[in-house]
């Protein structure tokens, strides 16, 4: 039995006069995942996002939430809340005040009483409790996007979107927010699309990855599906590091850990080269490997590892494992 659909982009194409933002772009999420779209900077998923809020209107397709057309439903009747990338918060309310804000626009017919307490029980769920009466230039970047995650969920949204809300935060922070963000969604399983262009945020945080490039979907599936069997070069390269090998009228990708290094060749050793790079990336070190004919590869290695490897060095390779990609169409 499929699972049900809370969101359904059907045949979405989007223009700015003759330039084309996306082309027949269509997707399924599926009620309570958390699905992820990931692409490089212009690719386009922004402007999905917009088109999914209602902040824009697709040239062309529909945009179906819950099972109901929404082309042409402004943005506050659709039942959808926006985390941004800069949280939007009002700099001279405090926390409490940015909370209410939304439930006293969207919310009228709760009574105030009604209203406090669904603010106070949020904050608790998010971890925000104690910072109510705070200005946001009180707070950290952290503890900012978890009032805008709040002022958003107040609103009891069918469908959550976050447009890289972590972009602005240090790496540390990013990894600490981004482990609670997926708690919190997890807990209340709350359907989430997430705008990133961050390859690690999306295998961390979703169930579904949505890969984009120039506007059009170029595969979706489980992280694993993505990382493991990549359809095309550009999702291969683009969702981690790649090797390609060309054999026999195939392409094979070759991630980095799937390379075992060596001084000796070994029995399944067919591929030597010499260390033109090693570089130290706290629990691996990634070595850069040129072979004879100029081709460079990338292997990585626990940096605790008993043998390591200088710059000049002649090492020879083993594939230890390879995914082939289909033949393109």
């Amino acid at each position: 039995m499929d699972k049900e659909k809370a969101l359904s982009l059907k045949g979405i194409s989007f223009y700015y006069g003759k330039n084309k933002v996306t082309e027949n772009f269509s997707l399924d999420v599926e009620r309570g995942s958390f699905t992820t779209l990931l692409g490089p900077s212009g690719c386009g998923k922004t402007t999905l996002l917009r088109i999914i809020a209602g902040f824009l209107n697709p040239c062309e397709g529909d945009v179906i939430i819950g099972g109901k057309r929404q082309n042409g439903i402004s943005p506050d009747k659709r039942h959808v809340g926006i985390v941004f990338q800069d949280y939007a918060l009002f700099p001279h309310m405090t926390v409490e005040q940015n909370l209410l804000y939304g439930l006293n626009i969207q919310r009228k017919g709760l009574s105030s009483v009604e209203k406090y307490g669904l603010i106070h029980q949020n904050a608790r769920i998010l971890g925000i409790a104690g910072l109510l009466d705070r200005y946001p230039h009180q707070l950290s970047g952290g503890q900012q996007q978890r009032v805008a995650l709040g002022r958003s969920l107040l609103l009891e949204p069918e469908l959550l979107l976050m447009d890289e809300p972590l972009s602005s935060l240090d790496a540390k922070l990013r990894s600490q927010v981004r482990e609670e963000l997926k708690e919190i969604q997890d807990r209340l399983g709350i359907t989430t699309v997430y705008v990133t262009h961050d390859q690690e945020e999306a295998l961390t945080l979703s169930d579904r990855i949505a890969v984009i490039s120039h506007g059009r979907l170029l595969q979706e599936g489980t992280p694993e599906d993505i990382y493991y069997r990549p359809v095309n070069k550009f999702t291969a390269d683009f969702v981690g590091k790649a090797n390609f090998i060309e054999k026999d009228g195939e392409t094979l990708v070759v991630r980095p850990e799937w390379i075992a290094l060596s001084k000796e060749r070994k029995e399944g050793s067919v591929i030597s080269g010499k260390i033109t790079a090693a570089d130290f990336a706290g629990g691996i070190i990634r070595y850069r490997i040129r072979t004879e004919d100029g081709t460079i590869f990338t292997a990585d290695k626990p940096s605790l590892s008993a043998e390591k490897y200088g710059c000049g060095e002649n090492v020879f390779m083993n594939i230890l494992h390879s995914c082939s990609l289909p033949p393109a169409e």
